[in-house]
Formats: structure tokens, sequence, C-alpha cells
């Protein structure tokens, strides 16, 4: 009774500290991305940069310029398109969360909605990819699609 006791309470520590493993890069997750567009509102490219990997197999794709693959360009098209942005008064809520982490990927995809300071809403669905690098979660892939209106 005593190993079938041990045995119990081995097997619930193990499912807790995995529980507590997941809800703790979710939360270091949604903090890459959410982040990444703050920084991206704030018109802060260098910051925007920053939430990014340094590596050949990174990629973002957006309306303009296209399609980017490996950290040097993707900073590199940041920087052109923020190169005279302002900071935007755009306040940002997120929603519907889904994610899947194995080890140090993750995909994860969710909703932005971005609303202007006269009431006007934008939402976009998005997808990022992340991994960790040195123990941080980084973008290794970042793509949305705008909503269209009905």
């Amino acid at each position: 009774m005593k190993k079938l006791f041990l045995l119990f309470t081995f097997c619930i520590t193990l499912l807790a500290t995995g529980f507590a493993q997941r809800k703790t890069d979710e939360l270091a997750i949604r903090a890459v991305l959410e982040g990444h567009s703050l920084a991206c509102l704030d018109a802060d490219v260098e910051k925007a940069v920053s939430y990014y990997a340094h590596s050949p197999y990174v990629a973002t794709a957006f309306s303009e310029p296209g399609y980017q693959r490996g950290y040097d360009a993707v900073a590199a098209a940041y920087r052109k398109e923020f190169a005279n942005a302002q900071k935007s008064p755009d306040k940002l809520t997120t929603k519907a969360y889904r994610y899947r982490i194995v080890g140090n990927v993750a995909f994860v995809t969710y909703i932005e909605t971005y609303t202007k300071p006269d009431g006007t809403v934008s939402t976009s669905h998005k997808a990022g990819y992340l991994e960790k690098e040195n123990s941080r979660w980084k973008l290794i892939g970042n793509f949305w699609i705008p909503e269209k209106a009905p």
C-alpha cells in the first residue's frame, strides 16, 4: 500500500510540474507575441525586431514589403517599413489563443483587434511560430491575415 501511495504521489507531482511548465511557457509566449505587436504600434523597430530569433530560417509576411526570410532580411524589412512611422494611438486586444508546444518549439494561433480612437475596429488572424533561443521564446515565423468586413 505504501508503494502504491508513493507511486501515486510521484505521478501527481509529475503531472503538476508538467502543467505548471506548460502554463509558464504559454504566458512567456503570449508576452513575446503581444510585446512584438505593441512595439510595432509604438513604431519601436529595434524592440519589434528583438522578439525574433537570430536565425536564417526566420520568416514573416505582411502586406508591405511582403514575404521576408532570414533574420537580416526581416530586420531590414522592419527598418524600412517603420523608417518614418509614428506611434499609433490604436489600442490592442488579443483573444482566442491556441497553443501547440513541443519541447523548445511552439505554434500559436490567435486573434488581434485594434481599436482606433474614433472607435473603428480592425481584426487580424495571426499565426506565430516560436523557438527557445538561450532559454527565451523568440519568433521564427510571424504571419497574419486581416479579417475582411462582411
